[in-house]
């Protein structure tokens, strides 16, 4: 198979230009003349809103891809379903797949709206499905099955950025019944994420983020709705966290864009600090309300032990004319991993917070109350004991991070 060299890109149908890919040059992208006249500019900090010919101001981070369009691509779990494939049905190694090859395989399936073409792969799948089916499905590919991957896991799970294994379905409102996400949606059906849990996680995973939502709505962070799904597999009940979608509005998609995507900002490596989301989030959104927001996203992620926030997990929305801050999404207890106990995104330089760090992170915007965001979080994350009980945490996960929270707490004074 020859490598895409073009690649149409579309807004929920609708053309706004095209990617090229040219010899020793790199990847170039131009709007097209229509979209100019009655569209809006992708990525407004980065790109320039013109007909002729761009790339990305960093041709070594994404692959050469401009932070929009690499936004489509998944990391981490969904590269390797989409590996599988290219390996399996096109006889390519991963080194030899292109940035454009990427996305013609994603077609119509990234998250956010953007959609292209040429489309590799169809987007149909024939048998119905199951969340108990894909579940296994997943922990094959984990066990080292590397000849065969079930296709409508690696279509339901080749969008979602992340390396814990998951899947984009339509979940009907009793979250009994699991259908493609990429067909027209039946009466009452919605679009979910579903997050399975890894054979190394504890069987509580799931419920432990389910808790931290809960507790983050408590604090003021605006979230995306949560779900615990109770689902019998072969060996017992195991509960999964969903998390509606807040870039699909029925059929309607919403453009979504990264913190990584727009700042350029590599989400492997430690390389924003919350200053950098603060003035981000004013200069994208001009709104006070989106700025504090985010403090408070922020102020929660501090105080609850979640280091895990780099880049991706930040995103922005362009929805009816105006750019707002997403809900807020992956938010739970992060262990320690390596030799560094810090937060991937600094607060004011420092890798773990303080109060004091805290508001010299807000101490640009006049209008933001860190202590009064701090007071309301410490009061919701006091509820974690009353939350394990609820949902039957394992004594040994609840001790764990309590002790984590109630030394963030002490350093914060």
């Amino acid at each position: 198979m020859k490598n895409v060299t073009s690649v149409e890109v579309l807004l929920a149908g609708t053309r706004v230009g095209e990617l090229v890919s040219v010899p020793r040059r790199g990847t170039f992208f131009a709007y097209d003349e229509q979209w100019l006249a009655t569209g809006f500019n992708l990525s407004p900090l980065n790109m320039e809103f013109k007909s002729s010919p761009q790339a990305a101001p960093d041709p070594h981070l994404f692959g050469g891809l401009m932070g929009v369009f690499a936004d489509s691509l998944p990391d981490g779990w969904g590269m390797l379903l989409m590996d599988r494939f290219f390996l399996r049905e096109r006889g390519i190694d991963r080194r030899a797949i292109t940035a454009l090859d990427r996305l013609a395989y994603m077609g119509d399936r990234a998250m956010g709206a953007l959609e292209y073409r040429p489309v590799l792969e169809k987007s149909e799948v024939d048998s119905p499905l199951d969340l108990e089916r894909l579940y296994r499905a997943a922990l094959d590919v984990y066990e080292g099955d590397t000849e065969t991957t079930l296709d409508a896991l690696r279509l339901a799970g080749g969008s979602p950025a992340g390396a814990r294994p998951k899947v984009v379905v339509a979940l009907s409102q009793d979250k009994q019944r699991c259908a493609s996400s990429f067909k027209k949606l039946a009466e009452g059906y919605e679009h979910w994420l579903v997050k399975f849990r890894a054979p190394d996680e504890h069987r509580d995973t799931g419920a432990i983020e389910y808790a931290y939502a809960q507790m983050a709505q408590r604090a003021g962070v605006e979230m995306a709705e949560p779900a615990l799904l109770n689902v019998q597999t072969e060996s017992g009940v195991e509960r999964f966290f969903a998390a509606k979608r807040f870039d699909r509005v029925g059929a309607r998609k919403i453009h979504m864009l990264t913190a990584c995507g727009i700042l350029y900002a590599d989400h492997r490596a430690p390389s924003l600090d919350y200053g950098d989301l603060l003035r981000a989030t004013w200069a994208i959104t001009g709104h006070a309300g989106e700025v504090e927001k985010m403090a408070r996203l922020m102020v929660f992620n501090a105080l609850a032990h979640n280091h895990d926030d780099h880049s991706k997990n930040f995103a922005y929305l362009f929805d009816r004319g105006h750019w707002v801050l997403s809900p807020a999404y992956d938010l739970t207890f992060a262990r320690v991993r390596g030799m560094a106990d810090e937060h991937t995104t600094a607060f004011a330089g420092a890798g773990l917070p303080t109060r004091k760090a805290l508001r010299k992170v807000c101490e640009s915007f006049s209008f933001l109350k860190v202590d009064q965001y701090i007071e309301q979080t410490l009061d919701a994350l006091s509820g974690w004991h009353e939350l394990c009980r609820e949902l039957d945490i394992a004594g040994q996960q609840e001790e764990e991070i309590r002790v984590a929270l109630e030394q963030i707490w002490t350093r914060l004074g």
